[in-house]
């Protein structure tokens, strides 16, 4: 005679990676219409191309944000759940991925939400090989890396929008399977 038994979780199961990036899709997807619904009003910045106007429109929408966001906090897009899908991609970059980053990277600075990224640092790029593994984000958003932080910046606003910290390891690059 055999007896199966079956034990009954109450815990909810672990979101699946693509569960996971239909959430954060979804948050950034809604930060986005926030700020669309803050730009409304505002002059058109880029109308004339003066770089005083285009500052101008930007420190405006930005006050505009940071008022509807005013209690924003670190992990509000980039979720537990989030950060840990993203970690687990950024931590199995090749040592040529990790390099490109750690050549373009700024390294590290204050990163608080709903600052803006100050115009003195450089702005770093993500290989397109890890962009493509990562959500695509809407326009006017993008990843950055600042230090071992992967930042959301809003380049309309020039806000972080959140982070993820220690995102990478700064201190030694993947290594590649081939060297001793």
């Amino acid at each position: 005679m055999l007896l199966i038994v079956g034990v009954v979780s109450t815990a909810a199961a672990p979101q699946q990676p693509d569960e996971v990036f239909k959430d954060f899709s979804k948050r950034v997807s809604d930060y986005s219409a926030l700020r669309s619904k803050m730009e409304k009003g505002l002059p058109v910045a880029a109308a004339n191309g003066d770089p005083a106007d285009v500052r101008s429109a930007e420190l405006a929408l930005a006050r505009r944000i940071r008022t509807a966001r005013a209690t924003a906090h670190q992990g509000e897009l980039f979720t537990p759940q989030v950060a840990s899908a993203f970690r687990k991609i950024l931590r199995s970059i090749d040592a040529d991925t990790w390099k490109e980053i750690m050549d373009e990277n700024p390294g590290p600075f204050p990163t608080r939400i709903n600052d803006a990224y100050p115009k003195t640092q450089p702005l770093s790029t993500v290989p397109p090989n890890l962009l493509a593994r990562l959500p695509k984000l809407p326009d006017g958003i993008e990843y950055r890396f600042v230090g071992s932080n992967l930042i959301l910046h809003d380049t309309r606003s020039n806000l972080i929008v959140d982070r993820i910290p220690e995102a990478i390891s700064m201190a030694k690059g993947p290594q590649h399977p081939l060297a001793k």
